[in-house]
């Protein structure tokens, strides 16, 4: 099962692809990109990492921070097109490198009523719980990310990536967008129920659903620091990768939707988005997994949307 997921999730991110006429290319906004390895900011880190991807506008600065998470399998830099438009509306970003080998939906069948809970709460953190993953603190997204935004302010200090750091050097989360795409919208929503957010933003996930248990994951019905207002979510009816129909339950579960709501349907990818915290697509698509974080060109007004809706 673990490696027919595999493929299917390698096959979907072709679809993501690297893009790099758009990394050279800055005629959409003044954007610069670069990408860090790990052991750039620690020698600590192994050498075979994947680099995280930075983008920064040199003009648009709202001071907020977009932490993206991609999904399994995935190298930051196939999340371009994401990461380049919250960019040229001013925020800085940072598509984390993190231990992503283990798909989220191969714990589907475990016994373990606790097996996502320890898996979130081991990548996030690395609290060693987990019976699925093998992190440690040094390789959480929590320390890879402190450790990548004082690299940025050593090297950068023009730039101010400190403003995202408290004077103890923890993660200034209130600061923080904290988005993911796949397995990274379950990061995505579990850091922002373990910390105060600037909002969740949950692309093709959270996809946390027991089949062994028939019901979501424990802890998406826990009491979370980010309110449920500041939370967000974009599926695609067809998802070939996860199911559509678990992808609704989570989110009924987390309380971002009522029991008997659905998603907000966006046919033609325009507004109004009524303001809705879940919405869901039908586009055509390579891979529909991946379309919610994809090239089409009308995807930037609900991304728009999902990043600075009030």
């Amino acid at each position: 099962m673990k490696i027919l997921i595999k493929l299917l999730l390698i096959t979907a991110l072709i679809s993501c692809g690297k893009y790099e006429d758009i990394l050279s290319d800055n005629s959409i906004g003044e954007n610069v990109s670069i990408l860090v390895h790990p052991n750039q900011t620690d020698a600590n880190y192994s050498t075979t990492n994947k680099s995280h991807f930075i983008v920064r506008n040199t003009k648009n600065h709202m001071n907020k921070l977009m932490l993206f998470i991609g999904g399994s399998f995935s190298s930051p830099d196939e999340y371009t097109f994401i990461s380049e438009h919250a960019a040229s509306i001013g925020f800085d970003v940072i598509s984390i490198s993190y231990p992503n080998d283990v798909p989220a939906a191969s714990l589907a069948s475990s016994s373990d009523q606790f097996a996502f809970d320890n898996y979130r709460d081991e990548i996030c953190f690395g609290n060693q719980i987990s019976n699925d993953v093998e992190v440690d603190f040094l390789n959480s997204i929590n320390t890879r990310t402190i450790k990548l935004i004082q690299y940025l302010e050593s090297t950068y200090p023009e730039q101010n990536w400190n403003q995202y750091l408290t004077p103890s050097n923890n993660i200034d989360w209130e600061k923080i967008v904290v988005a993911g795409h796949s397995q990274g919208a379950g990061h995505a929503c579990y850091l922002g129920k373990k910390k105060l957010v600037e909002r969740v933003i949950m692309f093709s996930g959270p996809n946390d659903y027991s089949t062994h248990f028939n019901s979501p994951a424990n802890w998406l019905s826990d009491n979370g620091l980010t309110e449920l207002s500041k939370q967000y979510a974009l599926l695609h009816i067809n998802d070939e990768i996860i199911s559509y129909d678990f992808q609704v339950l989570n989110l009924k579960d987390l309380g971002i939707l009522t029991i008997s709501e659905e998603p907000l349907l966006v046919g033609n990818l325009s507004s109004p988005y009524n303001n809705k915290n879940v919405l869901s697509l039908n586009i055509l698509a390579y891979s529909n997994h991946n379309s919610t974080v994809g090239g089409n060109a009308k995807l930037p007004n609900i991304w728009t949307y999902l990043l600075t809706s009030e």
